[in-house]
């Protein structure tokens, strides 16, 4: 199977997960490895699921730790990417080992001149942008002429605002290098429940 745009999908906690994401032609998967995280995927859990999955990119999810214990991680479970969800500085990301995606937040006080400053800066020493929000609930008219703007100068996923009804749309407008969604919702903990993925998915796909 192939989807028509590159996915990125977070939060992996489980072989079948990874397998799934996997056979469905996702590109890159995320791990959750901030070391203060009670979500955190544990050492023996990743190299569990490493050992048996193949065809994917597999991402490194981190937020405070330090560039030389990133590294451990990457070397160890053979990350091809670190994501950061919080800025670091650059001389950070510089000893880092892989290549970086670093997740930004927009909300409806976004200045774009400002947001622009920013990806410029760091572009040097980072692969993509991984947008997100927590203020937006979807793409529409509030938020898309500055989600154009961006995607036109770097490699932005757009990480909100995705569902079955207006992927295409967003695809054609937006025009992102892709999209990133999270591991499906918690029916229960520890049960997560990948229909919406799934829709998503047969929409975009090939």
């Amino acid at each position: 199977m192939g989807l028509r745009t590159s996915v990125i999908v977070n939060g992996i906690n489980n072989l079948s997960d990874a397998r799934y994401c996997a056979g469905m032609g996702v590109d890159m998967i995320g791990f959750n490895l901030k070391l203060d995280s009670p979500d955190r995927v544990s050492s023996e859990k990743l190299k569990e699921i490493v050992g048996w999955i193949s065809g994917v990119q597999l991402i490194g999810e981190f937020e405070r730790a330090k560039p030389d214990v990133i590294n451990e991680y990457a070397e160890e479970f053979n990350l091809n990417y670190i994501q950061l969800d919080t800025p670091y500085l650059i001389d950070e990301i510089e000893e880092i080992s892989r290549p970086v995606i670093q997740k930004v937040y927009i909300n409806k006080d976004t200045v774009e001149s400002e947001l622009l400053e920013m990806m410029e800066l760091y572009s040097p020493v980072v692969e993509h942008f991984l947008i997100y929000s927590t203020d937006f609930d979807t793409i529409d008219s509030t938020n898309t002429n500055l989600l154009k703007s961006i995607a036109k100068k770097y490699s932005i996923y757009l990480g909100f605002g995705i569902n079955k009804d207006n992927v295409n749309q967003i695809m054609k407008t937006v025009k992102p290098a892709g999209i990133g969604l999270r591991g499906g919702h918690e029916i229960k903990p520890g049960l997560k429940d990948f229909d919406e993925l799934q829709e998503i998915f047969e929409v975009i796909e090939e």
